[in-house]
Order: C-alpha cells, then sequence, then structure tokens
C-alpha cells in the first residue's frame, strides 16, 4: 500500500465522526441508483411477460416508457450526488487528505443490499397499484387480462450502480482535490485553506447591524468573506428547496388533469369500437381512414331495445364516426369567437368534423328540444377547446346558418342541411360529454359509426353487466386474444368512470415514486446540510476561542452563529424557490399546448419545506454550539482541536 493510501486511511480511522456525513451521502447516492435499477428490472421483467420478447409490436414505445423515467432520475440522483458530497469534501479541503479514504466506501456490499431493500419495498407498493389496474381492466375488457409487477433484479443491477457510484465520487472529488493542489506551502503554514477569500472585503453591514445587533453584522461579514466555505451548505438547502417546489408543483398538475378527465358521471357503459386503417387515396394522394367494421343503425338500435328490456332501464346510446369527412365552413356562418379560436382550419382550409348517431328514442328527444322536424340533421351549437390552459366554451355559428359541405379522402362533396340547432343546456345526456370534441358536430339519423356507447344507470349494476355481456355476445362475441387487431372491433363495458380511475391509479403510482425518490434525495441533501454545518462550526473554534478572549460573551457568539445559519437559508432560498418555480412552470408551457391545466405555486408545500428546513438548521446549529461550551480557550487557541 502506498504511503498516501495509509495516511488516508488512518485519517479515517481517526476522524470517523467527521466523514459520518459523506458516507451517508456515498450510502444513499448507491442505494438509489440500485432502486432505480430495480424498479427498471421490474418494470422490463413485466412487460416481457406480458407482451412477450422485446414486448412484441410495441418495442419502441415500451421500451422508452422504461428508458426514459431510469434515465431522469439517474441523472437527477448523479446531479444531486455530485453537489453533496463535492459540497462536503469542499467544507473541509484545508485537510482533504483524511476523507480521500472515503472513496474505499465505494462498491460496499451494504450499500448496495440497502438500494436493494428500497427497490423491493418500492417493487411492492407498485405491485399494490398494478393489481388494482389489473382488476379495474378485468372488469372493463370482455378478455380477461392479468398483470403483474414482479420483484427482478439480475448482477447488471449492481454493475451499473457500482460504476455509477464510482464515477459519481470521482467526479465530486475531483475539483475540491485540485483546489487543495493550488495551496502553497506557505499559506498552508499560516493556515489559509481553500475557503478563504485572500482580498479585503468590503462589506456594507451596517443596516443589519443597526437593525439585527453587531453579532449578526460579524455573522454576515464572515459568509461574505467565506463564500466558498458556506457554499456547501447554501446549495445543499437550495436543492431540497428547488425538490420539494417542483415535486410540489408537478403533483398539482396531475391533480388538475385528474380533474380534468373526470367525466362526472357513475353510468354504466357499454361500448363498442371499430379498428380503423390508415390508407392513401390513389385518386387525390390524401391520407384516408377507412372503419374495418362499422356498426349499423339497425344493429345498435337493436342492441339499444335489448338492453333498455332489463329490469325495463332507460338506455340509451350515442355514436360518432369522425373518421370519413372533413367540413368546408362558410366563415359567413361562423361567430366572432369561433373566427378566434385556433387551429379550427388544416393546411386545406378544412374543419374535422364529428357525424354523430343516436338510438331513435334519443334521436326523437333531440327533435323536440331543437323544435326541429323529424328526420332532420341537428347542428351542435356548443363548442369547448383548450386557450393555454384555459377551457373556454363558445357557440360556433350563427343562427341562421343553414347547411355545412362536407368533403372526403375522394374529394367529394356532400351538403348536408341543417333542420335544427342544439346548445349545451339541450345535451342533458352526459354521454355526449367529450374531452376534446370537434369543432364541427352534426347528430344525422340512421348513419353507421366507428363506435357507440350505450349508457344507463341501473340499481343492480352487477347483474345488469352480467346480462349486457350476454347481449353484447350475441352481436360482438370475442372469439380472439386480441379482437381488436384480429377481428377488427373490441367490447367494454364499465362504469363511465372507470377509466379513470385506472389513470388515475397510474397518476398516483407515478406520484408515489416521484415523492419516494425525493424524500430520499432530500436526505441526501440533509445529510450534507448537517455536515456542512457542523464542520463549519468545528473547524472555526479557534475564531470563536479568539473572539471570547477578548470580551464576546456565550449569548453574543450563540447569536452570531445563529445569524450566520438563518443568512444561509435566506441565500439559498433566492435560488431554490426560483428554480422550483422556473421548472416545473417551463414544463407546464408545454402541457397547456395540449391540456388547460395551469402552473400554480405550491404555498403550501414552500411554507411546510421552510419549517422544516429552519428547524433542522436551527437544531444543528444549537447542538453544535452546546459542544463549544465545553472546549477550553487557552487550548483552542493554541491549537486547532478537530
Amino acid at each position: 500500500m502506498k504511503i498516501t493510501s495509509k495516511l488516508a486511511l488512518n485519517q479515517i480511522k481517526l476522524n470517523r465522526k467527521r466523514t459520518l456525513g459523506t458516507i451517508l451521502a456515498i450510502s444513499l447516492s448507491t442505494a438509489l441508483i440500485t432502486a432505480v435499477m430495480c424498479f427498471a428490472t421490474s418494470g422490463n421483467k413485466m412487460l416481457t411477460n406480458f407482451l412477450g420478447y422485446r414486448y412484441g409490436d410495441y418495442n419502441n414505445a415500451y421500451t422508452l416508457i422504461i428508458a426514459v423515467p431510469a434515465l431522469i432520475l439517474g441523472l437527477l440522483i448523479a446531479f444531486m450526488s455530485i453537489i453533496v458530497i463535492s459540497n462536503i469534501f469542499t467544507t473541509s479541503a484545508n485537510k482533504r487528505i483524511q476523507e480521500f479514504g472515503i472513496l474505499k466506501c465505494v462498491g460496499s456490499t451494504k450499500k448496495l443490499i440497502f438500494g436493494t431493500i428500497i427497490g423491493y419495498v418500492g417493487v411492492k407498493i407498485a405491485s399494490h397499484f398494478v393489481d388494482n389496474i389489473n382488476k379495474l381492466s378485468q372488469s372493463i375488457i370482455m378478455r380477461p387480462i392479468s398483470f403483474s409487477l414482479p420483484f427482478y433484479i439480475s448482477v447488471w443491477t449492481y454493475i451499473f450502480a457500482s460504476i455509477f457510484s464510482f464515477c459519481v465520487i470521482i467526479r465530486s472529488a475531483s475539483k475540491p482535490a485540485k483546489e487543495v493542489g493550488k495551496i502553497t506551502a506557505i499559506q498552508c503554514i499560516k493556515g489559509i485553506n481553500t475557503n478563504n477569500n485572500l482580498k479585503r472585503i468590503d462589506v456594507k453591514d451596517k443596516y443589519i447591524e443597526k437593525i439585527f445587533g453587531y453579532e449578526s453584522s460579524i455573522g454576515y461579514k464572515n459568509i461574505t468573506r467565506n463564500k466558498a466555505g458556506y457554499k456547501a451548505t447554501i446549495r445543499a438547502l437550495s436543492l431540497g428547496i428547488l425538490l420539494l417546489l417542483m415535486t410540489g408543483g408537478l403533483a398539482g398538475q396531475a391533480k388538475d388533469f385528474e380533474e380534468w378527465m373526470n367525466p362526472n358521471s357513475n353510468e354504466i357503459n357499454v361500448d363498442y369500437c371499430s379498428i380503423r386503417d390508415y390508407i392513401v387515396n390513389e385518386k387525390t394522394g390524401r391520407e384516408e381512414e377507412i372503419i374495418v367494421a362499422p356498426i349499423s343503425s339497425d344493429k345498435y338500435n337493436d342492441i339499444t331495445n335489448k338492453l333498455a328490456k332489463y329490469d325495463n332501464n332507460t338506455v340509451y346510446g350515442i355514436g360518432d364516426d369522425s373518421c370519413t369527412y372533413n367540413a368546408i365552413l362558410d366563415k359567413d356562418f361562423l361567430t366572432e369567437d369561433m373566427l378566434k379560436a385556433p387551429d379550427i382550419f388544416d393546411s386545406n382550409n378544412e374543419t374535422n368534423i364529428s357525424l354523430i348517431s343516436v338510438d331513435n328514442e334519443l334521436y326523437k328527444k333531440l327533435c323536440e328540444r331543437s323544435n326541429a322536424v323529424y328526420g332532420s340533421n341537428l347542428l351542435i351549437n356548443s363548442y369547448h377547446y383548450n386557450n393555454n390552459g384555459y377551457m373556454d366554451n363558445i357557440t360556433p355559428f350563427n343562427e341562421n346558418i343553414e347547411k355545412i359541405t362536407l368533403i372526403n379522402a375522394d374529394e367529394k362533396e356532400t351538403i348536408l342541411n341543417i333542420g335544427g340547432l342544439l346548445y349545451e343546456k339541450d345535451l342533458l345526456e352526459k354521454g355526449f360529454y367529450a374531452i376534446a370534441p370537434n369543432p364541427v358536430r352534426i347528430i344525422v339519423p340512421n348513419i353507421p359509426a366507428r363506435y357507440f356507447d350505450w349508457y344507463c344507470m341501473p340499481e343492480d349494476e352487477q347483474a345488469y353487466i352480467e346480462y349486457a355481456r350476454k347481449v353484447m355476445d350475441e352481436y360482438y362475441p370475442i372469439l380472439t386474444s386480441d379482437s381488436y387487431i384480429e377481428q377488427g372491433y373490441t367490447v367494454r363495458i364499465s362504469r363511465t368512470d372507470t377509466m379513470i380511475k385506472v389513470l388515475n391509479i397510474a397518476i398516483v403510482l407515478a406520484e408515489i415514486v416521484m415523492y419516494g425518490f425525493v424524500i430520499l434525495l432530500i436526505f441526501m441533501g440533509f445529510a450534507s446540510v448537517i455536515s456542512t454545518i457542523a464542520t463549519n462550526i468545528r473547524i472555526r473554534s479557534r475564531e470563536f476561542a479568539v473572539l471570547k478572549s477578548i470580551g464576546m460573551t456565550n449569548k453574543s457568539l450563540m447569536k452570531m452563529i445563529y445569524a450566520e445559519s438563518l443568512i444561509c437559508i435566506l441565500k439559498a432560498s433566492v435560488p431554490g424557490i426560483s428554480f422550483g418555480i422556473i421548472i416545473p412552470f417551463a414544463i407546464n408551457l408545454s402541457l397547456i399546448k395540449a391540456f388547460p391545466i395551469l402552473y400554480h405555486i405550491p404555498f403550501g408545500t414552500l411554507l411546510f419545506g421552510m419549517i422544516i428546513l429552519i428547524v433542522v438548521v436551527m437544531l444543528i446549529t444549537y447542538i453544535e454550539i452546546n459542544k463549544l461550551k465545553k472546549l477550553n480557550i487557552i487550548n483552542e487557541i493554541r491549537m486547532d482541536v478537530m
């Protein structure tokens, strides 16, 4: 063993307390990346069990689902680890040789085992939510399916975690080591280290002294003159605040997304949906959507009548064909609000249109509500859309509109005469609700549809679902393992809000994983805060002894150190709060283009985080100040007691 390695090892043995924070940070870093790898390998195992080797036809999509979150979490852990570990090394850079031996902690089996335990617990928690999704899926889809999330690890999990930790620690130690190497021998003899600013600094602290006293003024000067020494603490505190605000902001957006998706309906929904093919029209060169297995008006009316026979329930059906046509709109019949709405016209100056089909009984009711003659085409004169995070609901057409021209991929035009208008107040059935409806929706009697939904509110939901399954099996039996692809259609039966519950469970699962890793990263940051604050106070024991020798009382000394801690929190709050708001806000700028979800500053999270931060910092400071009271002034002035 080389002499430098022996010295490092000896210093580690002699100064175990000073290295505790570094060891904790390294351990958490290694454990977290191991846990991320456990999640990735377990998720990969679940998908390969369900979809086959390399995820079958969904290879690219599911690879991204596994790889992207693992990459983001890995980069976040790496960034936090480098900042925290580097900060701890820098704090006592004048005695760096004593801490180099900590690198021997890299690859320690205990840290990998700890990460495996975290991964195991996390996977088991996630598996509980996957089981819920599994149960809901089985209640929705007529062909039973089964998901499971097993805990699975491989040797590559540990190899990658070890290499990752080694690279992070080498990167963390490189900068402090270079700074130490620049210090000359004479500076070391004089007691000058990397944290000292050798230039004279003029500090304008008169206002601080007038308001808070001279002790706070001295504390402010200490921080200003010794920026490098306090940088570690301030960075760690800033990262903690940033992570809390970022997580709170993203969680708030996830909650708004859940509310936006909620249809506010408890109806039982029997759903038929046909597959569609995309081709290029040979005549015009335009992309064309072909409905493979459309449902005819005779069939959906027959099914409506049969479903209504169960316990004489009221059943209504609503379908849609958004594939066959686009609309050519005469702008003279559009309202000002419609002309201002974004993305109404495509590159061909055409507009997306939905031709809506309804069962006979519902159609009669709609004709009465719109005062239209039976057999007329009914235009829904209501349109809501996302306007940069805000949901706007407008009346798109003037009341004197009489017709709308349709055009298909063959560029054949068809004119639909409008016999009546329906407004938002006329759409009493919740089946008309659509998250993102097309600008033009026309109810046309007796037309085929790509999909059709039947809605009902039975007293006995389970009994009705069993009855509905028998009815749908009669018309659309599920004969293959993947009916949607192989038969050209699929049938689902569930409560209207069940699909939203599946989505919500997935969102909650993502939030739990995100919060779990953020909490562990914050613990890592607090390890840095504890270590750097404690070390800063300990290595300044000679300075404090000199201040006491010239008349500073214990009370004044405590006030000065508390002031330094509070100033650190204030300095950390500015970048922490700023970036904690800017990052989720920047993410929201892309989200609002697609969803009406606005970013809101999580003031509750901010207040809670700041209180916890102040309590932790003040508690650490209090503990270290009490230790100083036991030290002898003469001995401290003579030598730097470690």
